[in-house]
């Protein structure tokens, strides 16, 4: 029976504190819950402000059109470098030039190797000769050595009348390398990178000299290795395109062909128009924390977290006013830049749209909640918002509807986000509450369900209450 007792009273005090927190809640917490008197309203002016009607916006930066990577020839060296990282060139100025002495001392080892090779064809040919005629005048049973030895002799003949033809072509590259010993830029550009490291050989010292630090990839480089065997790397101005970033999740929303607005960071009334590119999945790049975090995932550096992500590219109508590594902002077109007269506001605020008597929650005067009717004009479909035709002025407040909203009630003007909340904090709520209206969600996020007691043990409890039976003190409980 005590033990019952005890039960009884543990339960009757977790009530009361639920009820007091619970009191607590409702009374301080403004919104448009039930039990709250008091909801969030904006003014309309604020709220088409900040309700562009884009739901997908990338990240992306301002890349050059055409990257030129200037190799050095097999063999040569660079006498001078006329050129510095950082600065414009136009098309056909000169970029550096080759060391001439380094290509006649070459020339002059494969004129000696080549006369070499005459001289040793020379004497093949003779050996061949004198093996023909000793062979005649051999006995049969050395007629096979002597055969055996000249047909090696003759492939020695052939390998060396190939060897000749090669040296032949090195020299007349050479030769031509003596009257082009400079290089000359192909493009209109800015030069990204001079490895220096490549002026004089395999086995030369130098430095990497590059304008944007971890820039080298850029563009149309293609691998690693072709962009590290680069000696001048040149980036195309005038043709820019921008390079956004998405991964293995978001990489499906990416469609060729799609208009996309591009967007200044800094000012978001400077805007670009284009098309967006397909997504490159040959140059994927291993991410364990940006994109994962945009998905509420841990970013930690495990393996089952990573996530690949993939670049794309976005073909701009112009690129006036743009600056080379700008970072801007990739956003589908879908209409939001237009300019349209009037009040235009998104669906979810009118009640009964569908209706010949649509209607939205307001603040009056007294900053009381009041339904106000309006009249519908046009509906933009890609936006998901109509023009609100009589009605409503850009001064008035409006609420988010929710089911729980009265007349009367109390008005606080906030931001756009909270007078939305409502719509997430109202679902929020429905999921913690059972069938009969009890909030369990404490006690099932600990994996333990309520404890109900029977009547009759609540009525044994009672009359052992009124009896007047001694009672044993929970612990930590008051005592006179």
């Amino acid at each position: 029976m005590k033990k019952r007792i005890l039960i009884a009273l543990g339960i009757l005090i977790l009530a009361a504190g639920i009820g007091a927190g619970g009191w607590y809640y409702y009374t301080h917490h403004a919104g448009s819950k039930s039990g709250s008197d008091t909801v969030y309203v904006t003014k309309i002016s604020k709220l088409s402000e900040m309700d562009s009607g884009v739901e997908n916006r990338y990240a992306g930066v301002v890349e050059p059109q055409e990257t030129v990577q200037v190799k050095i020839e097999s063999g040569r060296k660079v006498k001078e470098i006329q050129v510095k990282t950082g600065e414009e060139v136009k098309k056909g100025q000169l970029l550096f030039q080759y060391d001439l002495g380094s290509i006649q001392q070459s020339l002059q080892e494969a004129q000696l190797a080549l006369d070499r090779l005459k001289n040793e064809a020379l004497s093949i040919s003779d050996q061949i000769t004198t093996l023909e005629a000793e062979k005649k005048k051999a006995t049969a049973d050395n007629q096979l050595s002597y055969t055996i030895e000249i047909e090696t002799q003759k492939m020695n003949l052939k390998k060396n009348e190939y060897d000749q033809k090669s040296k032949q072509a090195e020299i007349e590259k050479l030769s031509q390398a003596t009257q082009n010993t400079e290089v000359r830029s192909e493009i209109d550009g800015v030069i990204q990178k001079i490895d220096t490291s490549k002026m004089g050989g395999d086995d030369s010292d130098g430095v990497d000299d590059t304008l944007t630090e971890g820039s080298s990839d850029s563009g149309d480089s293609g691998s690693g290795d072709s962009s590290s065997n680069a000696f001048i790397t040149i980036l195309s101005t005038g043709a820019y395109r921008v390079k956004g970033t998405v991964n293995e999740v978001n990489r499906d929303s990416i469609i060729e062909g799609t208009p996309v607005i591009i967007r200044s960071r800094v000012d978001s009334s400077k805007t670009w128009k284009g098309t967006m590119g397909s997504v490159d999945m040959d140059n994927s790049a291993s991410n364990n924390s940006s994109d994962m975090a945009m998905y509420g995932m841990s970013s930690t550096s495990n393996d089952q977290t990573s996530s690949s992500t993939y670049p794309f590219y976005v073909n701009l109508d112009s690129s006036d006013g743009l600056m080379l590594g700008q970072h801007v902002y990739i956003e589908p077109d879908e209409g939001q830049d237009d300019n349209k007269v009037g009040i235009w506001l998104n669906d979810y605020f009118i009640v009964d749209a569908d209706t010949d008597s649509p209607y939205v929650w307001i603040a009056d005067a007294g900053n009381k909640l009041v339904k106000r009717d309006v009249v519908l004009g046009q509906y933009d479909e890609n936006l998901a918002e109509y023009e609100i035709a009589d009605g409503l002025t850009e001064k008035d407040k409006i609420a988010f509807p929710t089911d729980e909203l009265k007349e009367g009630m109390s008005a606080v003007e906030g931001t756009a986000d909270q007078t939305t909340s409502a719509m997430w904090d109202t679902s929020d709520e429905e999921d913690s509450l059972d069938e009969s209206g009890e909030d369990y969600s404490d006690l099932e996020s600990d994996g333990a369900e309520p404890e109900m007691i029977e009547d009759s043990d609540m009525t044994d409890v009672t009359d052992d209450i009124s009896s007047g039976d001694d009672l044993v003190p929970m612990e930590g409980a008051p005592t006179e």
